[in-house]
């Protein structure tokens, strides 16, 4: 098809024989003559794998009325993503019928529409596009005039408008190679150049009552800590979001700058803010300053302290001027933590929002009001919000049952809840043009360039994205709705209610262009201002019937995965568990409250509406918040000694340390492994001081000798163990039961044998007569033994030498004296004494 419709263009143009000067998008913007030849080539094929890249920055005017411009303005940048050179670049801006309907506007933000009604001649783009290059872009075409050089506008309404460029890559045919549509409302036609005199149709369309929600959101990057430990941040480009000329900031000034306290334009807008953003920016001024981690997991000051204080004081400075209404703790998906069995958590989210927003800026945000991620929820998440005082829900007309009547704004009942709730409705048209047709994630998006870039030769829209031309699209289904005539049926007595998405990535520039078109609205008596407080307080008109809620398939699909929530259910209960060892009131460190409360907002950024549609984010968030609640937990633990405890005795007390790395002081059990080696008596539960330590005396039992180890760990009043278990080594000298039953054992009858002996010769029993191992006759009586000749008298002279006592020792055998016979007088000097009878030695 592209040498066909190459051929087919090129035959057309000569035998047109248009050969002329053409206007010249160049560097400059001036307008040149083409060279002659020049072929205005127009492709109408569908965009393919091309390899330009189109990028807008600017147009002029966003909204077409008779005291505005005459003529349309494009400024952007080409960028060849291929690797050939680009050459023979032609551009054009062309355009379709106004939009009918309301379908066939949604076709045109799907990118379905048609452009092709007016097709001016193309305008040559000089030079050639290296591999990588870039160059400048700008466009300037007439609005009104011949549809061959301008875009011919006849009627007002909103017509969808296509940036067209076709080129030829080296060795290929000419091609559209990249293409921008977006929407252009005419409100009222300037003066057309063949009839200046011309009086211009009066707008269509009634004022009718208008609504705005002005989302001030961004994704978590908060990671939970406890008081005494300075704020940290997952990155820091908070710090260039908060400046002046970042998404944040911007779109803080822009509010500050265009809707001034008083102005209708204020008197039509509500704030919706995340508290959880405005409590991070309030710890990033401290004094202390935050940190930021690295991703190599180390940590590292911040930057955006000052940019961040600005800010916070910049945004409380227009909250207190009109209507604010409280998101959600970090903008949490309710739906998803009831379905995930958490309804208690989101209950939370919901007043614990209201009170941090509150606080912090000093304001009162419109009470009992709720307005939930998408728009939408299904009963028990209703019920959720019931219990948290929403007795007023924003949701959008997609989640409500319709009736006959097709309902796109309004006050209704709700009904199937056991408490009263009514709904304010929201128009789905304009939720559904500011997100665009991807619904671009704040993290997909080039926060350096600030734009969405789309595949090269494919027609992109810059809806949806940070850029300054991201609200183009939402000005134009505002502009197409407020042209309707007003229907008081389908509104049901409530305002029109523009409400972008939560995660809504428009900066400074694209708000003020949003903001300066309402007020062209305001102005041309489309619209006029409606408090959205004022609509909540005033509730349903009498006898407005009840509507079921409703939740939509394609909401369930992008909702946070059960898997990211069931580990976040997890965390809670280990967070409770942790919370049931602090001690209130106990005098030194800080509350429960302020250590625990953090810790549980925490586990809501997991399920922020920023994960919608990315699980994987979702699950690594949870997974994240997970491991800093282990963390905390491990900090309270048995510090293991650097060596072995060294007892000597069975009943020895051994000396262990506790330690607490919280910030408020914790009551646990002690639980010390019973072996083989060591009994431990029962430990009384210990109170251990905030970030200090405590040495607990244990007494314990040792039953046997030798080097062993015990596992110590603590435990919560609630049964679960905190820090990783510690191993004690024990070195025991003391001898064991076994050892010591024997010791004693021989000792009594070593005791027994001596005591036995000693009275056999107290008594002077006879032995068994065996003498030095030998038998002796035993004499009769009244007769005595021979002497041995052999043997000679003892005297003093005399001794008898060693000999073998009865265990073969050659040492004296003290009783061996026993075995001599008396001498009839062993004293020379001394009487004769008798002798006696004779004594055999005793065994």
């Amino acid at each position: 098809m592209k040498p066909v419709a190459a051929v087919v263009a090129i035959t057309l143009l000569v035998l047109s024989g248009l050969l002329g000067a053409l206007p010249l998008a160049g560097a400059g913007g001036v307008a040149q003559a083409a060279e002659s030849g020049a072929p205005a080539i127009v492709s109408n094929q569908a965009p393919g794998d091309g390899p330009v890249r189109l990028d807008l920055a600017q147009v002029s005017p966003r909204v077409v009325t008779v005291s505005g411009p005459r003529t349309l303005t494009v400024t952007g940048t080409l960028t060849n993503t291929g690797d050939q050179p680009v050459s023979d670049l032609i551009i054009r801006a062309q355009r379709g019928n106004p939009l009918p309907t309301e379908g066939a506007l949604r076709d045109a933000l799907d990118g379905r529409g048609a452009t092709d009604a007016v097709t001016p001649q193309f305008v040559p783009i000089p030079g050639e596009i290296a591999p990588g290059g870039q160059i400048p872009v700008q466009l300037t075409v007439p609005l009104r005039g011949p549809t061959d050089t301008s875009l011919a506008l006849s009627s007002t309404g909103v017509h969808e408008l296509l940036i067209n460029v076709n080129g030829a890559p080296r060795d290929g045919a000419t091609a559209r190679l990249a293409a921008v549509r977006m929407l252009l409302p005419v409100l009222s036609l300037p003066p057309d150049p063949a009839a200046p005199n011309a009086v211009p149709a009066a707008p269509t369309g009634g004022a009718a009552p208008f609504a705005m929600l002005y989302p001030v959101t961004d994704a978590p990057r908060r990671i939970p800590t406890v008081p005494g430990e300075l704020p940290l941040l997952t990155d820091d480009q908070l710090a260039a979001s908060f400046a002046p000329d970042g998404r944040l900031g911007g779109l803080v000034s822009a509010l500050a700058q265009s809707a001034i306290g008083g102005s209708r334009l204020r008197a039509a807008t509500c704030v919706a803010i995340d508290p959880d953003l405005v409590e991070t920016a309030s710890l990033m001024r401290q004094p202390a300053g935050y940190q930021v981690r690295l991703p190599d997991g180390s940590t590292a000051p911040g930057t955006g302290g000052e940019a961040a204080g600005r800010w916070l004081d910049q945004l409380a400075a227009v909250a207190r001027t009109g209507c604010v209404i409280a998101l959600p703790y970090a903008d949490a998906d309710l739906v998803a933590l009831t379905r995930g069995g958490m309804s208690d958590l989101a209950v939370r989210a919901v007043t614990d929002g209201r009170t941090v927003l509150n606080d912090i800026l000093q304001i009162t945000s419109v009470p009992g009001a709720t307005w939930p991620v998408d728009g939408v929820a299904d009963e028990p998440t209703l019920a959720a919000m019931a219990q948290a005082d929403g007795r007023s829900v924003v949701l959008s007309a997609d989640g409500v049952q319709q009736g006959r009547t097709q309902r796109t704004s309004g006050v209704v009942p709700l009904a199937g809840g056991r408490t009263p709730q009514f709904a304010l409705l929201t128009d789905p048209l304009l939720t559904k043009a500011a997100a665009g047709p991807g619904a671009v994630n704040m993290q997909d998006t080039d926060h350096a360039t600030g734009s969405v870039r789309a595949a090269s030769g494919a027609s992109s829209t810059p809806a949806g994205g940070p850029g300054p031309l991201s609200t183009q699209d939402l000005i134009g289904a505002l502009a197409f709705r407020t042209g309707e005539p007003p229907d008081a049926a389908a509104r049901s007595g409530g305002p029109l209610v523009l409400a972008p998405p939560h995660n809504w990535m428009a900066d400074g520039a694209a708000a003020d262009a949003l903001l300066g078109a309402v007020n062209q609205l305001l102005d041309a008596n489309r619209i006029v201002p409606s408090g959205l407080d004022a609509a909540l307080a005033a509730g349903p008109p009498p006898g407005a019937g009840a509507l079921m809620p409703t939740y939509p398939l394609q909401a369930g699909g992008q909702e946070v995965p059960s898997a990211a929530v069931d580990a976040l259910r997890g965390t809670a209960a280990d967070i409770t568990d942790l919370e049931s060892a602090a001690v209130p009131d106990a005098g030194v460190g800080v509350s429960p409250e302020e250590v625990f409360t953090p810790l549980r907002h925490g586990l809501l950024r997991p399920v922020s509406a920023a994960w919608r549609g990315r699980p994987e984010a979702a699950t690594a968030a949870s997974h994240a918040v997970a491991d800093r609640v282990a963390e905390l937990r491990a900090t309270v633990r048995v510090l293991e000694p650097p060596s072995p405890y060294s007892l000597g005795t069975s009943n020895a007390p051994i000396l262990i340390t506790l330690t607490n790395g919280l910030p408020v002081t914790v009551q646990v059990h002690v639980e010390i492994s019973s072996s083989s080696g060591l009994r431990v008596a029962p430990i009384d539960p210990q109170l251990v001081p905030p970030l200090g330590r405590r040495q607990v005396r244990v007494s314990a039992e040792v039953v046997r000798a030798g080097q062993f180890t015990v596992q110590a760990s603590v435990r919560t009043p609630d049964g679960k163990i905190l820090g990783p278990a510690s191993r004690l080594r024990v070195q025991s000298t003391v001898y064991g039961t076994i050892t010591v039953w024997l010791t004693a054992s021989a000792g009594v009858l070593l005791v027994v044998l001596a005591g036995r002996r000693v009275l056999r010769r107290i008594r002077g029993e006879p032995g068994k007569g065996k003498t030095n191992g030998q038998d002796l006759p035993v004499p009769p009586s009244g007769s005595l033994p021979a002497t041995p000749a052999s043997r000679p008298d003892p005297s003093p002279h005399h001794r008898p030498g060693p000999r073998a006592n009865r265990s073969g020792d050659p040492f004296p055998d003290p009783l061996a004296a026993t075995d001599r016979l008396p001498v009839a007088n062993p004293r020379p000097d001394g009487p004769p004494r008798p002798p006696g009878p004779p004594r055999v030695p005793s065994p």
